[in-house]
């Protein structure tokens, strides 16, 4: 017998490429219309319609709205942090290596505005769902484990640590994502206070420079 979704539809055997790029066109809406219309707006019937799909289709490809915003969340958080490790670049001079790790940074988390917009949309939502909470606990350490070889890779360059790099990844993460609401609340003038540069502080402060 076929198994079955937590939503009573059958669960779909192994997809294939055209079940891949069905699947897939159902994640972009989803993401396209938790980012516009909010965590309560996104429901499977405005999703199905954005993906031009019938709701049983969108359930049977995730199972259920919960699993499929966190499919939602898990994409957009691998899809960020690997934008960022790609443009992560190699330098021994510390302060070149600091200033290209904050250009980088900021320009791979705000390299898509409408996967910030879902992320926060989802922050704010009244989540009562588990799987929902452990996707945004999963999507923070995905940031803190970035932010943490960030920190490894200046220390490697020359600069020293002042305490534990796990909790350096902790506060930094808190102050990005705080740059991040303000960004997507005023657009680049956000920045003009020298938002960037209060980061690029707060990472030096974590170290004793060497040179």
């Amino acid at each position: 017998m076929k198994e079955r979704t937590a939503s009573g539809v059958p669960a779909p055997a192994q997809l294939t490429p055209k079940g891949d790029y069905r699947a897939a066109s159902i994640l972009q809406a989803a993401t396209a219309v938790l980012a516009r219309d909010g965590f309560g707006g996104a429901t499977l019937g405005r999703i199905a319609t954005e993906a031009g799909a019938q709701k049983r289709s969108v359930l049977y490809y995730f199972g259920s709205r919960e699993q499929l915003l966190v499919r939602v969340v898990h994409s957009l958080g691998n899809q960020i942090a690997e934008t960022v490790r790609a443009d992560m670049p190699a330098m021994e001079d510390p302060r070149e290596l600091l200033d290209a790790i904050v250009s980088s940074t900021w320009a791979g988390v705000t390299s898509d505005p409408q996967l910030v917009r879902a992320y926060f949309a989802l922050v704010a939502g009244d989540t009562e769902a588990g799987e929902i909470d452990d996707a945004l606990v999963t999507i923070k350490d995905i940031y803190r484990s970035l932010l943490r070889d960030q920190m490894l890779a200046l220390q490697a360059a020359g600069w020293q640590l002042r305490g534990d790099v796990d909790v350096s990844a902790s506060a930094l993460f808190a102050m990005l994502r705080g740059l991040l609401l303000q960004w997507l609340e005023e657009g680049d003038v956000a920045l003009s206070g020298g938002g960037l540069a209060q980061f690029r502080g707060l990472v030096i402060a974590q170290f004793h420079q060497s040179n």
